[in-house]
């Protein structure tokens, strides 16, 4: 049966209503690879508070500057929970989604355990600690490749000191982007460029549309506010966010792990 125009518009959004990377076709199956962001009660409620904050300078900015709404929306359920991406959101055919999820778990083994299933002590010195965390404590805007949405994320902070990195859960960010690389190399899917531009970061609100400017104006000033009330020179955000599993996710299928500081069953020959 024909799809129709409605269904086609449809079908070019996600799961939260955004603008989706690739076009949509028949047998498509959106894909991404991350680190799913336990986050506690405490930590979810101060990133909603962060979220309202941000709808309401922006709400001042749009006054001020006789400017349409812009609509700050929460990341913090269903599909689009708070994670740390490890790869782009790709297109994956029905046929690859087994041999891709096989793959993944194979190349994560190699990269951070020994055959036994315990962590190889050759491996990195972030890659060691099976409970090696992201700090995140600062602000930051990001905008998608095709400029249609924009996010505010919480991040770690990018002081350019190297050590530091090492004793957070960057370097290990960073060695996990390099093992999914490599499968989608293989597979001929899009590759993740992971230095120097892309931090660390777990996304909590976003927007529709290419709003960079009026977003990071609102961050500064929700920023600002925060530290004057606070009368110190503290960290508006605080989250954890350990790095000892990874979740494969496929629209249709419910997250598949494939990495787990505990033992995973090996991937089907």
């Amino acid at each position: 049966m024909k799809t129709t125009n409605s269904e086609e518009t449809q079908n070019e959004k996600d799961a939260e209503g955004r603008t989706r990377q690739f076009p949509h076709a028949v047998g498509n199956f959106a894909t991404s690879v991350r680190i799913r962001c336990r986050a506690t009660t405490k930590e979810t409620r101060l990133l909603s508070s962060l979220a309202r904050d941000v709808q309401g300078q922006l709400l001042l900015d749009e006054k001020d500057n006789n400017k349409k709404d812009i609509k700050v929306r929460e990341i913090m359920r269903g599909e689009d929970a708070l994670h740390v991406s490890l790869s782009k959101v790709f297109p994956v055919r029905k046929e690859q989604r087994e041999p891709y999820r096989s793959q993944l778990k194979a190349s994560f083994n190699k990269a951070f355990r020994t055959h036994r299933g315990r962590f190889d002590s050759s491996c990195p010195s972030s890659s060691r600690n099976n409970n090696a965390s992201l700090e995140l404590r600062e602000l930051r805007v990001f905008v998608n490749d095709e400029r249609t949405t924009t996010f505010v994320a919480a991040c770690e902070k990018d002081d350019g000191d190297d050590a530091t990195r090492k004793r957070s859960g960057s370097e290990r960010v960073r060695e996990m982007i390099l093992a999914v690389n490599e499968v989608n190399e293989r597979f001929g899917f899009p590759k993740y460029e992971y230095e120097p531009r892309v931090i660390p970061h777990v996304s909590f609100c976003y927007a529709d549309g290419d709003w960079e400017e009026e977003m990071k104006r609102a961050v500064e000033a929700v920023v600002k506010e925060r530290k004057e009330e606070a009368k110190e020179d503290a960290s508006v955000v605080e989250i954890t966010c350990k790095t000892d599993a990874v979740d494969l996710c496929i629209s249709g299928w419910e997250p598949k792990k494939v990495f787990s500081s505990e033992s995973l069953p090996p991937p089907p020959i």
